[in-house]
């Protein structure tokens, strides 16, 4: 007799209520081992792997790609009345808070990125394609790496059960962002798998030289005698005798491979992004100061470091911009108030300022789904070693998706680096409930006028956002000026080090 167990869509973490199906990774019919992955779920907050509390069979799966999804309501059905079905300790029917990880579990670890992408995220470029980040309070152990999926409509035959040598479908391993391109493009996937990126996964550059019928690229660590090499292929060319059709790709593709008269639906991070912007220009009295700086001996001071740091062993590039942060720690320290919060202003009430011990410094990254502010935790106790690292790895899994909703939110001060597009000037709006934002405009080259003479030098301008209910503007303009003052003389930094 079949013994069904409801899987409930589990609790997301920082008090989340709903999440959208990004990707389902099994079919009805599958059997599935305990703590394999079963979905991507977008949040406001990120992209989460969702494994299984049970083994079993798949005997219903809830909601379509792209249907929202109550945190407690019935997500998957499964059939644990089958060989090799497992529960998850203390677990009945899983809700939210209710899973916990299998004996001896550990959370799947990440690829630290190379010195190229740690370059990359920091310049607020960064586009890696990597697994999204395993669920918190869920076992990802070697049932439930996120590479062992099931294909489906099969007999629940694992990928990882069939001949290496086979001449059967190849297993398609792509994000969902990538997946979504190549839907616009009309690019099959199972035509261009496996893909040029690790273990197999089709990247965004597979796909746009499937769509102009160009070559994959290639990868030094792909091996060069996988038997599925010969299976990418251009996608389906249509008959000779009728009408190419004009591909998006063939006449410019829009950014993030948006093209004029779609419709985007707000909902996931967008949504979140929407009801921040509109608290902070709702709630939030903001005002601006702004310095201009010559940041010349900071440019050449970032080369020099990362060069000393990789000499000794560190796998970091300390880029202009984390100096930058180290500064903006340090001018935290000296004007406290633009690191605090305002409370109690409830019913009217006056509220108070509550001035912040931890400086936990966000900044802003421009991701393929929208803008998200991860934050350092504890910047102020990092060396500058220590904040160049941790400024690389949370773009990274910023830009992947693979970031969690804790490393999200927590911020008390951020840091926007609009310079890295371009912008020498911006207007930052405050990420509520902080009460400062530090913008940070391009530094290039320009006249500038030294000891009476017009040189050229490296020019930055700072922008301070801040609320004026909690800072007046003369301490405002006094911890741009002394940021910007750490800026040009960067020596001075290693007076507080």
């Amino acid at each position: 007799m079949a013994d069904i167990k409801e899987f409930k869509l589990p609790d997301l973490g920082e008090g989340l209520e709903e999440g959208d199906i990004i990707e389902w990774h099994v079919a009805v019919g599958d059997v599935i081992e305990l703590n394999q992955t079963v979905a991507d779920i977008e949040t406001a907050k990120a992209v989460v792997a969702v494994p299984s509390p049970f083994a079993g069979k798949v005997v219903e799966l809830v909601g379509e790609v792209g249907e929202t999804l109550e945190v407690g309501s019935v997500f998957v059905r499964i059939d644990v009345d089958v060989e090799g079905g497992e529960v998850a300790d203390d677990v009945d029917d899983a809700g939210p808070g209710e899973v916990a990880p299998a004996d001896g579990a550990e959370a799947e670890l990440l690829p630290e990125p190379g010195d190229d992408a740690a370059e990359v995220a920091a310049t607020s470029s960064w586009d890696a394609e990597e697994e999204p980040q395993p669920l918190v309070g869920y076992g990802q152990g070697k049932a439930g790496g996120g590479r062992r999926r099931r294909r489906r409509g099969g007999n629940g035959a694992g990928a990882d059960e069939a001949p290496a040598a086979a001449a059967g479908p190849v297993e398609v391993l792509a994000k969902p962002p990538v997946r979504k391109l190549a839907k616009d493009l009309g690019v099959e996937l199972s035509a261009i798998a496996p893909g040029s990126g690790p273990d197999g996964i089709i990247t965004r550059d597979d796909v746009q030289a499937a769509a102009s019928g160009a070559d994959a690229p290639s990868t030094d660590a792909a091996p060069t005698s996988t038997p599925a090499t010969s299976a990418r292929q251009p996608a389906p060319q249509p008959a000779a005798s009728e009408p190419a059709p004009v591909r998006p790709s063939e006449v410019g593709l829009g950014f993030r491979g948006r093209q004029p008269g779609e419709v985007e639906q707000i909902k996931g991070i967008r949504k979140r992004i929407v009801e921040k912007m509109e608290l902070s220009r709702r709630e939030i009295p903001a005002a601006s100061c702004t310095r201009e700086a010559d940041v010349t001996n900071l440019w050449s001071l970032a080369r020099q470091l990362t060069t000393e740091a990789q000499g000794q062993g560190y796998d970091v590039k300390i880029s202009p911009f984390a100096i930058v942060m180290r500064a903006a720690v340090l001018g935290l320290r000296r004007f406290p108030t633009l690191n605090s919060r305002i409370v109690g202003r409830e019913g009217g009430a006056p509220g108070e300022i509550h001035l912040l011990e931890p400086i936990h410094l966000g900044f802003a990254a421009d991701t393929e789904r929208g803008l998200v502010v991860p934050n350092i935790k504890d910047a102020h106790a990092k060396s500058l070693v220590e904040l160049a690292a941790e400024l690389a790895e949370l773009a990274g899994k910023a830009r992947d998706g693979s970031i969690g909703p804790g490393e999200l939110t927590g911020g008390t001060f951020t840091v926007n680096n609009y310079g890295a597009f371009g912008n020498d000037d911006g207007e930052p709006i405050l990420n509520h409930p902080e009460v400062g934002i530090l913008g940070v405009g391009a530094m290039r080259e320009r006249p500038w006028v030294v000891d009476g003479e017009v040189v050229v030098r490296r020019i930055a301008r700072f922008r301070l956002a801040f609320d004026h209910r909690a800072c007046d503007g003369g301490e405002a303009g006094r911890f741009v000026t002394y940021v910007a003052e750490l800026c040009e003389e960067p020596s001075r930094i290693l007076l507080h080090a």
